[in-house]
């Protein structure tokens, strides 16, 4: 929209193209974003209380806590997509200002002295053109004020799509893909690892085994959004 389309036409909004304020997003598709409040400290799915859940307290994670923003689902879901595949700046933008807010206004705190994004494989990067786990590392570095290791953690093999895939064969598939290099990890051993949606976990599991592997002995992931496994109760959540 050029200047003046937009001093001539109310802005409307980029999802459902309902009238929003600065051609943003409706009343409504704001609504539809549901921010996790309280979660289980280990996979970041949500519940009542902070406790560990059922399925953690039986096989716990490879890394020391995780958190997500919000859950995928709706609105995010939607922006996800547009960005994700659709190439779109604005949704880029969005969630990023978004993971930057929800930084701030959470007071997020980690032990972490540097953070990685979780890599793609360089044919993958070239096809997309960008990598959205890089996009909100760099955000969190510069809330934050943590290095981005860009070199620390690479993919090698370039595996099929996870869409689709249980966590079995999650974690199958990610077999052997990552691998660390000790001269981009740079000694540091609290390490801020983030994602953009944590679905199964497989793939930060695959990751957290080669930095562990690789000496770093306090790993929180971290991640925008939350996918949530059926018939899961979401609540307690907020907009």
């Amino acid at each position: 929209m050029n200047w003046l389309e937009r001093f001539l036409l109310p802005p409307h909004c980029q999802l459902c193209g309902a009238t929003a304020d600065q051609d943003e997003l409706c009343a409504g598709c704001v609504a539809d974003v549901h921010v996790i409040d309280t979660a289980c400290p280990l996979c970041a799915l949500p519940n009542d209380d902070h406790s560990v859940c059922a399925q953690c307290t039986k096989q716990p994670p490879h890394w020391q806590t995780a958190q997500s923003c919000f859950v995928y689902d709706g609105t995010v879901t939607q922006l996800m997509r547009r960005w994700k595949y659709g190439k779109q700046g604005s949704a880029e933008r969005l969630l990023c200002e978004a993971f930057y807010d929800w930084i701030e206004a959470t007071e997020f705190t980690t032990e972490a002295t540097a953070i990685i994004a979780v890599p793609m494989h360089p044919h993958k990067l070239r096809k997309r053109g960008f990598n959205t786990a890089y996009q909100l590392a760099r955000t969190a570095s510069r809330v934050l004020k943590l290095p981005l290791l860009e070199h620390a953690l690479k993919r090698d093999h370039l595996t099929d799509s996870q869409a689709g895939l249980d966590k079995a064969a999650r974690q199958q598939n990610l077999l052997g893909a990552f691998s660390v290099t000790p001269k981009g990890l740079a000694g540091h051993r609290h390490v801020l690892l983030i994602d953009d949606v944590y679905t199964t976990g497989a793939t930060a599991i695959s990751c957290a085994q080669q930095l562990q592997n690789a000496g770093v002995i306090h790993l929180h992931l971290l991640t925008l959004a939350r996918a949530l496994p059926p018939k899961h109760d979401a609540l307690p959540l907020s907009t």
